[in-house]
């Protein structure tokens, strides 16, 4: 069968975890990117990792950048609150051990930690004791889900989000913060570089001193702030669903 795919990222293959589709990611996943016309990669970084990893050959990968609904996530012009956000699942290559180290590192006793994301049995627990032994557990809010609105209002009140992931094929909740104007704490790993460009603070992910450095310039400097939010905002209209419908129809154009 002619088809073309979409890859989001190889994290299965990165991190590999012992569940029941460990098999489907090793083998069915990397016949399926090889069979098809041409795989479609949600960034640079992840079609640099489908060659290198599985060897696809690069004139059948398009990179392809996603997008964002204005209409479900913009500015409403809300006070910052004095609360980081982390948005996202509590896997290891999240990297919030480190978050929660860097938080705790902060001077400042004032500002709470929210963390959005299904809870994980296997992952959830161990970060939940991890902020009880720093001492934050009293600030850290650990929200299992929340609703679009919820989402809204989270991304516009936030002092920032954080997004410290050891990979990421994408990282759509940095667009989604920059398209609500909330400065972002991304790092300096997978595919965030490209979606933020040079609209946030990027940090070594490995490196808890600077995950807090950047939390605490983000408290200390309002004016920082403040440039972030608005170069956020401007970057985040380079992403249109439209244009990435445009390019997909182009292709399909192409090879009909």
């Amino acid at each position: 069968m002619r088809s073309i795919v979409l890859a989001h990222d190889l994290l299965p293959l990165r991190y590999p975890q012992l569940t029941p589709l460990l098999a489907y990611h090793l083998a069915y996943v990397p016949l399926v990117l090889h069979r098809a016309l041409r795989v479609l990669c949600n960034s640079e970084a992840t079609a640099r990792e489908v060659h290198g990893r599985l060897g696809v050959p690069l004139r059948r990968l398009v990179p392809i950048r996603l997008g964002f609904n204005p209409g479900q996530l913009r500015p409403l012009g809300l006070e910052r609150q004095p609360f980081f956000l982390v948005l996202g699942r509590h896997d290891p290559h999240k990297n919030l051990e480190r978050v929660l180290r860097a938080f705790a590192a902060l001077a400042d006793r004032e500002h709470r930690l929210t963390l959005v994301g299904p809870h994980d049995r296997r992952y959830t627990p161990k970060l939940q004791r991890l902020a009880l032994e720093l001492g934050i557990a009293g600030r850290c809010d650990w929200l299992p889900w929340v609703s679009d609105q919820e989402r809204l209002q989270l991304l516009n009140r936030c002092r920032a989000l954080v997004l410290v992931s050891l990979w990421e094929g994408f990282g759509l909740p940095a667009l989604e913060a920059m398209a609500c104007g909330a400065p972002v704490i991304a790092a300096r790993a997978g595919a965030l570089a490209e979606v933020v460009g040079e609209a946030a603070l990027l940090v070594e992910p490995r490196s808890v001193p600077a995950i807090a450095a950047a939390m605490g310039a983000l408290i200390r400097e309002p004016a920082l702030a403040a440039r972030l939010a608005e170069a956020g905002f401007a970057r985040a209209a380079h992403f249109r669903w439209s244009d990435t419908a445009r390019q997909v129809e182009g292709l399909l154009r192409e090879l009909s």
